[in-house]
């Protein structure tokens, strides 16, 4: 997908005014994540990026108390939510992509567990396999394999030997997954990566 194409997504999202957000809230600005942290009294606001540290703090009034001190940000555009767990799934069945590696599996996996409205969910580890899933506890509502283990080995193959499993492409997910820091800058992605409502298998 294009930087172009990102752009016009991103440009679609509905832009806010961050001091007005609650807590817990993800948006982006000026291409990055943040989540609001702290909605206090008198101008006390500020977000820090998706999974990063204090030092990506920022305020979200300006000409308040922290402006003085952080970065000020103070429009965003929301990310889209997912009003119950179920819109997860893809015609009532879960949904299963393939990433490069599992460190952006799991912050997807992260991602969309932060954007369940209402919560319910959680992420966990998919048994053995190389996978993280979003389950509350009964069922699961999306999957993220992943080829490559933290320690760089493959992971997938041996995991998966001799069975078919049915797969979307990672660049085929979700367009806000591509604002993840760790998102593959060099993956070949093209205008027509867009998520299909279905994908061959995948045989291992």
């Amino acid at each position: 997908m294009s930087q172009t194409t990102l752009q016009a997504y991103l440009a679609s999202l509905p832009e806010v005014e961050t001091s007005r957000l609650l807590v817990g809230t993800l948006f982006t600005a000026h291409g990055l994540l943040y989540q609001v942290i702290e909605a206090g009294a008198t101008g006390f606001r500020k977000a820090r990026q998706w999974r990063q540290d204090e030092d990506s703090d920022v305020a979200l009034v300006p000409d308040s108390y922290l402006a003085n001190f952080l970065p000020v940000v103070a429009r965003g555009r929301l990310l889209p939510i997912y009003p119950t767990r179920q819109d997860l799934l893809d015609k009532r069945e879960s949904t299963c992509y393939l990433f490069i590696d599992e460190q952006v599996a799991l912050d997807a996996a992260y991602l969309d567990n932060a954007l369940v409205k209402g919560g319910g969910t959680y992420v966990r580890n998919h048994g053995l396999e190389p996978a993280f899933a979003i389950t509350d506890g009964i069922h699961v509502f999306r999957l993220y394999y992943y080829d490559r283990s933290g320690a760089g080995k493959s992971a997938l193959t041996s995991a998966a030997a001799g069975r078919t499993l049915q797969f979307r492409f990672f660049y085929r997910g979700p367009m806000y997954w591509r604002l993840l820091p760790s998102w593959p800058r060099s993956a070949p992605f093209s205008d027509g990566d867009e998520t299909l409502p279905h994908t061959p298998p995948v045989k291992f």
